[in-house]
């Protein structure tokens, strides 16, 4: 029998039918095995219970309450599942492909925050110059500064005296200072960076087995 086929419920009358099959001597002895063996069974085969019906109504030679119709009424339709289909080797492999990548990324999503602390406290341990871009800038601003404090040395010097060595060691006065100058400055800037860091590594608690060992240090 096909899994396709369709099948009805077995019923009453359905199966007062078949046991009269059964027993019908004018009846085909293959339809009358059949019959028997569907006494045994919930359901029927819709072919196989139009074949027999029709059979049997031909040797009685009477319609009465043999139509199909009145044979079936009060009957349900078996509804199979349909068989489960096997996956290729190919979808196999793509589906666990998919959920790998849904993994890695719900993993990213997961770390994303530690990551992103990792990534601020890297950038207070590197200082204040950060960047390319800012490190440029302070190389120019370095520069510009020096250089019009040397210009500033310079006309001061030549106020002083008309003597070039005058003018030349004002120039490099100014020059020195403007150094100075930048020096106290980077140091200012990188003391605000580290005093964050700093202040965090003193707010950060112990381990459990680090605390247990100071707290015994202390009752010595």
């Amino acid at each position: 029998m096909s899994s396709l086929e369709l099948s009805l419920q077995k019923t009453d009358k359905i199966f007062t039918l078949l046991k009269h099959a059964a027993a019908c001597s004018d009846l085909a002895q293959d339809l009358r095995a059949e019959a028997t063996q569907l006494l045994a069974k919930p359901e029927v085969p819709w072919s196989r219970l139009r074949a027999i019906t029709l059979d049997f109504r031909q040797s009685a030679g009477s319609t009465d309450g043999l139509l199909l119709h009145e044979v079936c009424h009060g009957s349900k339709l078996v509804m199979k599942p349909p068989q489960r289909r096997e996956k290729s080797k190919e979808l196999q492999d793509r589906l666990t492909k998919l959920q790998e990548q849904v993994d890695q990324a719900s993993y990213n999503k997961m770390v994303s925050d530690v990551t992103k602390q990792e990534r601020a406290a890297a950038a207070l341990r590197s200082g204040a110059l950060q960047t390319y871009k800012q490190q440029i800038s302070f190389g120019l601003h370095v520069i510009v500064m020096m250089g019009t404090f040397y210009a500033v040395g310079h006309i001061a010097g030549t106020a002083l005296s008309p003597r070039t060595a005058v003018r030349a060691a004002c120039g490099m006065c100014g020059l020195v200072f403007a150094m100075l100058v930048e020096t106290v400055l980077l140091m200012i800037e990188t003391s605000r960076f580290e005093g964050p860091k700093d202040r965090r590594q003193q707010e950060t608690p112990l381990p459990s087995s680090d605390r247990s060992m100071s707290h015994s240090k202390k009752a010595q």
